[in-house]
């Protein structure tokens, strides 16, 4: 238990690429398990990439604790995930919650579209995303001012500026790829300040732009 997972939601080809360069990165340096988080849309896409540099393994931090045999070494390294004794195991998990704080503050990312003067808050990961920024030009056309907060990381989650995000609207309305997710996640960041909504299918069907102009519109009515 009181394990926790970085979790990158790449809304493209590109930033698939990106995302899993920097995911190798925060994995070496906090020696944590980070997940590239892609969807079924992502993997059939045909997009242009430029992959990013080639890093030099002997360029990465030193790995003190690696258990590479004793030469050179005044001991052994052992890792053990076994800790009977209470206040040692209470000890390591102290350490790990400084660590997932540290993560949290540093590596958390997001992204806000058209959020300045939105009455509704779309929030959606991943290709949803890029499906819903299409629904949104469609909603203002048609006078509904909604935006969108794209949580680039599912873990950390940036709570604190969705919170931010979800104070200036009336609503939140969550688009996933899934049966909803996000939507705790959500719900737990705005602590009940408004009104979390969800539209979401699973399976391999894609809620369409226009399903999301429709919840848009009800949310607007409402």
């Amino acid at each position: 238990g009181d394990h926790r997972l970085g979790v990158y939601g790449p809304a493209s080809v590109q930033e698939a690429a990106d995302l899993t360069h920097e995911a190798f990165a925060v994995a070496d340096r906090y020696r944590n398990p980070v997940m590239i988080l892609g969807d079924g849309l992502l993997g059939q896409v045909m997009e242009p990439v430029r992959l990013p540099e080639w890093v030099d393994p002997a360029a990465l931090p030193p790995k003190p604790w690696a258990t590479t045999g004793r030469r050179g070494r005044p001991r052994h390294n052992v890792i053990n995930s076994l800790r009977l004794d209470p206040e040692e195991l209470w000890a390591f998990n102290r350490r790990l919650r400084e660590k997932y704080e540290e993560m949290a503050a540093r590596e958390t990312r997001w992204d806000e579209e058209m959020l300045d003067d939105a009455e509704v808050a779309v929030v959606a990961f991943g290709m949803m995303a890029r499906i819903c920024r299409t629904a949104l030009e469609m909603a203002r056309a048609e006078g509904i001012r909604a935006g969108l907060f794209r949580p680039v990381t599912l873990w950390p989650f940036p709570a604190a500026a969705l919170r931010a995000a979800a104070a200036r609207v009336r609503a939140v309305l969550v688009v996933e790829m899934n049966l909803g997710q996000m939507v705790e996640d959500v719900r737990l960041a705005t602590e009940g300040r408004v009104p979390v909504h969800f539209h979401g299918k699973a399976g391999g069907v894609v809620p369409t732009p226009g399903e999301v102009v429709a919840s848009l519109r009800a949310l607007a009515r409402g």
